[in-house]
């Protein structure tokens, strides 16, 4: 259902919003908001609070003078509850700020600790700086707290449709942390484990939370994204909130085809499998990849989480083992780890940047061949695929992201990886892989340790 232009988008005043009562569901991400940002709201408010400032007529309110953006609502019909989907890093601070002045307000200064508080947790944080900026105001505190319920709006966004709720969540917080694709997936996975226990998706979510983010939007925008892409021939725009229905899946209700059925069914019969296999690192990375195709519609729901885990996972040991050949020729030519544009952690080194894009096209390509066919012909693959992907370093003065997307996503299966690979039946057809290493006539020196190991590698 659209959400309703009449009675769906409405102006608020902060004191009815929060009477509302409203829930916030699990799958939120929880209170992260630093002291600084917490305490530029409070003070875009209080520079809008005019405490003196003359009325046209004495017995009317002042007009509202502050509007504090967006909120996003989902209308749970099932739980008759009202979800918050964006915005509630701001109404949690504004609840506390209103909860400090109305103490401050009563003459109670002082902040008393919560039993077993966490003083290092974000939201203990935030309640004593606020609790110090209060404190020292000049302002009266009850006033003040009239103001930001009476005087200050926000704009109302409610829908019955959770899809519609995520598509119009406003992609930049207040002053709050940008919405990235992840998120949205995550939310999304969530919602589909009705089935699941609280326990349960109260655990995803921490380990969730546990994960950088930029650990989750490398995996899905370096990787996963570019390599659903580029399998099938098509360019590989930056990933977006535009593009998480490729990796939303499939659920029991939409598996109406029998590819869908095919791949739900096996989804369910490979951990079943797996548990009659004795049990070891490797065997359990096998089935893993067995299950977690990169080029397969993955199941939604705990799916979708255990496959975040362990890609990964994968993506840190392939790491890992993609660059730990060393030179074979009396220590004349640098190891392969000196053109690897990130350290162990993924951290990105700075006088290795020229390698970021060749890097991450090489790590793409060797996480596609594992995922497909394992640690068959791992040493002679590996070699191919780091002279396919490097050439391109030695054959151009500035790199560009837009020319490796042309390379990586050719019609032409002899010249791209990942086409190549999509319709391989056998991991001896990366031989067809075209491999030809060139050099800048114009630049007799450009990357000639990278030429000598190139040229060895190719034979």
């Amino acid at each position: 259902m659209a959400i309703d232009r009449e009675k769906g988008v409405r102006v608020v005043t902060v004191g009815k919003l929060l009477d509302e009562g409203l829930f916030i569901p699990s799958y939120q991400r929880p209170y992260s908001w630093e002291p600084v940002t917490a305490l530029q709201l409070f003070d875009d408010i209080r520079e809008a609070f005019e405490p003196g400032k003359a009325l046209p007529d004495a017995g009317q309110a002042q007009e509202p003078s502050y509007v504090l953006g967006a909120v996003i609502l989902h209308r749970d019909n099932e739980d008759v509850q009202t979800h918050v989907v964006d915005g509630q890093q701001r109404l949690l601070t504004l609840t506390m700020l209103l909860d400090l002045l109305h103490e401050a307000s009563e003459g109670r200064t002082e902040v008393l600790p919560i039993e077993h508080e966490d003083p290092a947790a974000p939201v203990v944080r935030v309640r004593a700086a606020l609790a110090r900026r209060v404190r020292y105001m000049e302002e009266s505190p009850g006033a003040f707290a009239g103001f930001i319920r009476d005087n200050c709006e926000i704009i109302r966004v409610e829908t019955d449709d959770p899809d519609e709720a995520f598509r119009v969540f406003d992609s930049q917080n207040y002053r709050g942390k940008p919405l990235l694709p992840h998120d949205l997936l995550k939310a999304y996975h969530l919602r589909e484990m009705s089935g699941e226990s609280d326990s349960m998706r109260e655990a995803l979510v921490e380990g969730w939370q546990n994960v950088p983010d930029a650990e989750l939007d490398r995996l899905f925008s370096t990787y996963l994204w570019r390599i659903k892409r580029w399998t099938r021939g098509l360019s590989a725009p930056t990933f977006s909130t535009r593009h998480i229905d490729s990796f939303k899946g499939l659920t029991p209700k939409s598996a109406s085809t029998p590819a869908a059925r095919y791949h739900l069914a096996a989804h369910t019969a490979v951990p079943m499998l797996a548990a009659w296999v004795e049990h070891s690192d490797e065997a359990d990375r096998m089935a893993k990849r067995t299950r977690f195709q990169i080029d397969a519609p993955v199941v939604a729901g705990r799916s979708f989480f255990e496959m975040v885990t362990f890609m990964l996972a994968e993506l840190r040991r392939l790491r890992d083992e993609g660059f730990d050949e060393q030179d074979g020729d009396e220590g004349k030519e640098k190891p392969w780890s000196q053109f690897a544009s990130t350290d162990d952690d993924f951290r990105e080194l700075p006088s290795r940047a020229r390698y970021r894009y060749v890097s991450e096209l090489y790590l793409a390509a060797l996480l596609y061949y594992t995922n497909r066919f394992g640690d068959v012909e791992n040493r002679e693959a590996k070699s191919r695929l780091f002279t396919w992907a490097y050439t391109l370093r030695t054959s151009y003065q500035r790199l560009q992201l837009v020319t490796v997307n042309n390379y990586a996503s050719s019609l032409d299966d002899s010249r791209s990886a990942f086409v190549l690979l999509r319709s391989a039946e056998t991991a001896t057809e990366l031989r067809r892989l075209h491999v030809e290493v060139k050099g800048r006539d114009d630049t007799p020196k450009h990357e000639q340790d990278l030429m000598r190991l190139l040229d060895r590698l190719a034979g």
